[in-house]
């Protein structure tokens, strides 16, 4: 029988940064009323109160380890509360972030919601239709030799495509073309399914469908050309596309998406203004200096102590002192993930407990480094015009890709400002003069 860890493992356990919370999870906090947003409660009443005739489509947006994918969750919770369907399913554990494009994206979409909808069993229903088999085919038969399809049938057909797409990257761009050129006709057929599902889900009492997306905020943003980049491609120039399903539907975006010249086009495409999930505010509300008594600062030590507790240790036996908490917490920005990650950083710079303020400023500093390494050189006089919050951000290439890479984190005290990554801050570069 193995050995039971000991107790800062089980604290660096409970601390998984890559772990998304449930609301029912006991390490999960609310952060409502430190982030200035409930967006779970707001798109839950908005696609409650919808005409179920004129499906919404929603945007999220966030921060990487923000906590959107628990979000996510409790809005998912919310919805089943109140008779709705939700099919949820991550982009990332069955398609390539590193090259996503439209077909197959919409290829997954059409798995999920076939898979899905066959095992809820809807009484009277097949989640095989005729469109989808004759589309299905269509796409078989458009496909080379080299990257026929054998033995795959309708029932696992798009999942088995799905499957192809992620792992053979060398076909890819002949699996895409295929799709492409029945994309029109698998959106009918995908649309198809969705109504006739939501007809039979209303016929029992329920709400009907509602997609939810995650993990397109992970696409990773490469350039294209002079003019475009692979966000632009998927989320502007296909966002008809993307509107187009016979479903409420909720999709993660890239932040920095929401500070391109194009985010007006794209909400006029889904028809409504979007506000991203902000992070957690913990400077006071009149933007003062973060103090271990600011509501921020609070809620970050109450993670803390909902780890300590799910890892059945104490926190005062695990940290020397309230101010190495108060520091990790001061220099996570008020980033959830990164929180977790110093904390883990930090318990790998002792044997055992506790955790020390040396060790804490250890995990910070090799944090400090990785980053300089990232930043780019003409970033660092712009980066430090963000020493102190700003009420704005320029929307030019540089600062989308500075928000997208953690560099610079936007807040909400009813309206947005801007400061940078406190890390940043401990590197000497930063307070190199402007003319360097």
């Amino acid at each position: 029988m193995a050995n039971e860890p000991d107790a800062i493992t089980r604290l660096v356990r409970a601390c998984d940064p890559g772990a998304a919370l449930s609301p029912d999870d006991p390490r999960y906090v609310n952060c409502d009323d430190v982030r200035g947003e409930n967006l779970a409660q707001l798109f839950e009443r908005s696609l409650r109160r919808a005409d179920p005739t004129q499906p919404q489509v929603k945007l999220f947006a966030g921060h990487r380890g923000v906590g959107k994918t628990s979000e996510l969750l409790r809005l998912k919770q919310l919805l089943e509360k109140n008779a709705f369907e939700v099919i949820y399913f991550d982009v990332m554990e069955s398609l390539d972030p590193n090259d996503l494009d439209f077909p197959d994206l919409l290829t997954l979409a059409a798995a999920e919601v076939q898979k899905h909808i066959k095992a809820i069993k809807i009484p009277g229903f097949s989640a095989t239709s005729s469109k989808l088999r004759t589309v299905y085919e269509a796409i078989k038969g458009c496909l080379p030799s080299d990257v026929a399809l054998a033995g795959a049938d309708i029932g696992p057909g798009f999942a088995k495509l799905v499957v192809e797409i992620k792992n053979r990257p060398n076909a890819r761009k002949k699996l895409r073309k295929a799709i492409e050129q029945q994309s029109t006709r698998l959106i009918d057929a995908v649309n198809d399914l969705l109504d006739t599902a939501n007809a039979g889900l209303r016929k029992v009492g329920r709400e009907g469908l509602v997609l939810i997306t995650d993990g397109l905020d992970k696409v990773v943003r490469r350039p294209l050309g002079e003019d475009s980049n692979t966000h632009e491609r998927l989320f502007i120039d296909r966002s008809e596309q993307l509107a187009s399903l016979n479903a409420h539907t909720v999709y993660t975006v890239p932040i920095s998406l929401y500070y391109s010249p194009f985010c007006a086009q794209l909400e006029q495409t889904v028809g409504e203004f979007n506000v991203p999930l902000p992070m957690i505010s913990i400077r006071g509300d009149d933007r003062s200096e973060p103090t271990p008594e600011t509501p921020g600062m609070k809620k970050m030590y109450a993670m803390i102590e909902a780890r300590c507790k799910f890892a059945k240790v104490k926190l005062d036996e695990m940290f020397d002192d309230h101010d190495t908490c108060h520091y990790l917490c001061k220099m996570s920005g008020g980033h959830p993930r990164h929180l977790m990650m110093l904390i883990s950083a930090a318990a790998s710079e002792v044997d055992r407990e506790p955790i020390t303020l040396d060790a804490a400023k250890k995990a910070v500093r090799n944090y400090a480094n990785s980053l300089f390494r990232e930043v780019e050189g003409d970033f660092w006089p712009k980066l430090r015009k963000f020493d102190q919050p700003q009420d704005d951000i320029p929307k030019d290439n540089d600062h989308q890709q500075m928000l997208l890479l953690l560099h610079i984190f936007e807040y909400m005290n009813k309206e947005p400002w801007y400061e940078v990554n406190p890390v940043l801050r401990t590197l000497r570069k930063f307070d190199e003069p402007e003319d360097d």
